[in-house]
């Protein structure tokens, strides 16, 4: 584990990154957790006698009230949005896009004889290409030039088709 995890805080020495780092959480969590407390304190508390208080006066629960029915119907809301949509969507799948084929089956079945006789030409039968050969090294001769499968491709499909 040592080649794949370095972490300069945690290593020898580094003590000024330790404290830059860990002045730095602080001073986070402090911004992170005032604003908390000053909610709680006007909201929760509001009848405690809490040193801190931003304002004693009711437009704070008020406010506080009027965001938790806000956010809770707009949660209950988008709950339902995202639920239906979800549900939209897997019944869409399981009944149209699976169904109908998006590609021309044709043309697939040519272009799959097409590549099974070019690599039967080019590299052996398949049951010797799949079940023989574990390490197979590519001669320059059997290197396929540019566009080799287009043509092949090309080639199938207008006689074939």
């Amino acid at each position: 584990m040592q080649n794949y995890i370095h972490d300069a805080f945690f290593e020898q020495g580094h003590w000024l990154l330790k404290i830059r780092q860990i002045l730095i959480t602080i001073i986070a969590w402090v911004i992170m957790l005032i604003p908390i407390y000053w909610t709680l304190s006007i909201t929760v508390f509001f009848n405690k006698d809490l040193k801190g208080q931003p304002w004693s006066v009711p437009e704070g629960k008020d406010l506080f009230n009027f965001f938790e029915h806000f956010l809770s119907y707009a949660f209950i809301i988008l709950a339902i949005i995202t639920v239906s949509f979800t549900l939209y969507n897997n019944y869409y799948t399981k009944n149209h896009v699976k169904r109908h084929a998006i590609y021309d089956e044709q043309k697939l079945f040519a272009r799959r004889e097409a590549i099974k006789d070019f690599y039967s030409s080019k590299f052996g039968e398949r049951y010797h290409r799949r079940n023989n050969i574990r390490y197979y090294v590519v001669t320059p001769e059997n290197n396929f030039e540019i566009k080799a499968i287009d043509k092949i491709y090309s080639k199938f499909e207008d006689t074939k088709l």
